[in-house]
């Protein structure tokens, strides 16, 4: 009997024992559950916060490239209410700078040296393949046509990309000073939103427009002035370039009389005063750069300034030796450089409004220094892409420079 209660007393020992281990193993597996049920919902917040701000981050990245890629002109903007307040030009990225921001790092452009030839067979000569005396040109993306102020042929010509030939397209029906004539034209340039060619006549001392479509005969638009340099604004305002007052005159659309922009106070090198002015340059805020023809001289005129900005000053030679800039075309990028092309040092030189000296882009270079790309140049431009056409006056040809992207 007492073996039995011993027996039983032994049995509840045990199960007094086992008893608690085993409700302690269930606590530890429902933990586990609990932890793993913990985790799982942790990883599916998660992938439930990538899948809803992912698209969101995308669609963002996507809105900022395409507005980055889209090319708009702000137009003027004035105080609201304040009308008689001065107005204020905002100035954005246009679809011509997005083409050299995209290409160039560093706001310095420079390009490879296999030229092709886009106008001119290298031959002198006055038929409608060949280029001699050329003052001027404009290089037009639009329409795909460079156009060629040609000084002995009184005429100005519309030459087509990749065309072995140019067309007529303004004079050309010898010198003389009926509407229909030039005499000598030494600059040409097209106001875009007139569709109009405007032409500085300079034989004949006025400036003259022609339509591009043909559609209205020749027209005087300023007449008795010793122009040398014209060009148009996005607004079709038009600046010549005058010998006699060495001024630029901004000649709004409507006004029969111009107003001095640039110079105007005689004939000199200070900062306030212009030498024979020739070629200008308008940039989107309506700065003005104007080539002296006498000095070689290039001065920046930023709106409504008293005075101009100097740009380049003395040319720069092979040994670092000072010497006569002998500018004679002019071109301005996007960036603000200037490029001059000196003619009788055979190349072309970029400056910058904070530099000091000029810097040589391209060596023409010669028979006896090759590569020989061309001789005495001229007139320049740069194109939207910032491609640079270089006139090369003993060459009679025009001559491209692709702009180097890499």
């Amino acid at each position: 009997m007492n073996d039995k209660k011993q027996n039983n007393d032994n049995f509840h020992s045990i199960n007094d024992e086992i008893t608690p281990t085993s409700t302690d193993q269930s606590r530890i597996s429902y933990r586990k559950k609990f932890v793993w049920i913990t985790i799982g919902v942790i990883v599916i917040l998660i992938i439930l916060s990538i899948s809803i701000s992912l698209p969101i981050v995308m669609k963002k990245k996507e809105n900022t490239s395409q507005i980055t890629a889209i090319a708009t002109t702000t137009e003027t903007t004035a105080a609201a209410g304040a009308i008689t307040a001065a107005a204020t030009t905002t100035a954005v990225i246009t679809t011509e700078e997005l083409s050299f921001t995209s290409i160039s790092n560093n706001s310095y452009l420079k390009w490879k040296l296999n030229f092709s030839i886009v106008a001119g067979d290298g031959v002198f000569g006055h038929g409608v393949n060949q280029i001699t005396m050329v003052e001027a040109i404009y290089v037009d993306d639009d329409k795909q046509t460079i156009y060629i102020a040609a000084y002995n042929t009184d005429r100005i010509a519309g030459w087509k990309f990749g065309e072995k030939g140019g067309e007529i397209v303004a004079g050309g029906k010898g010198q003389g000073n009926n509407l229909d004539q030039l005499n000598n034209p030494s600059d040409v340039t097209v106001d875009k939103k007139n569709d109009l060619l405007i032409i500085c006549d300079k034989g004949n001392k006025r400036v003259v427009q022609w339509s591009r479509q043909k559609q209205i005969g020749p027209k005087i638009i300023i007449d008795k002035i010793k122009c040398q340099g014209v060009t148009a604004d996005n607004n079709g305002d038009i600046y010549v370039s005058e010998g006699e007052t060495h001024s630029v005159k901004q000649l709004k659309q409507g006004e029969a009389e111009g107003t001095i922009v640039a110079g105007g106070n005689g004939r000199g090198c200070e900062p306030n005063q212009l030498n024979n002015p020739a070629y200008i340059f308008v940039d989107k805020q309506y700065s003005i750069y104007v080539s002296d023809d006498e000095s070689g001289r290039v001065t920046k005129w930023i709106k409504n300034a008293k005075e101009g900005i100097i740009i380049t000053n003395e040319s720069i030679s092979e040994n670092d030796e000072s010497q006569s800039a002998d500018s004679y075309g002019m071109a301005v990028d996007h960036f603000g450089n200037v490029y001059v092309s000196e003619y009788k040092n055979n190349r072309i030189v970029r400056w910058s409004e904070t530099s000091k000296e000029g810097y040589i882009i391209i060596n023409g270079g010669s028979l006896a220094q090759p590569p020989q790309l061309f001789s005495s140049p001229t007139a320049i431009s740069l194109d939207r892409k910032g491609n640079l056409y270089v006139v090369d006056h003993f060459g009679y040809r025009i001559v491209k420079f692709n702009v180097d992207v890499n």
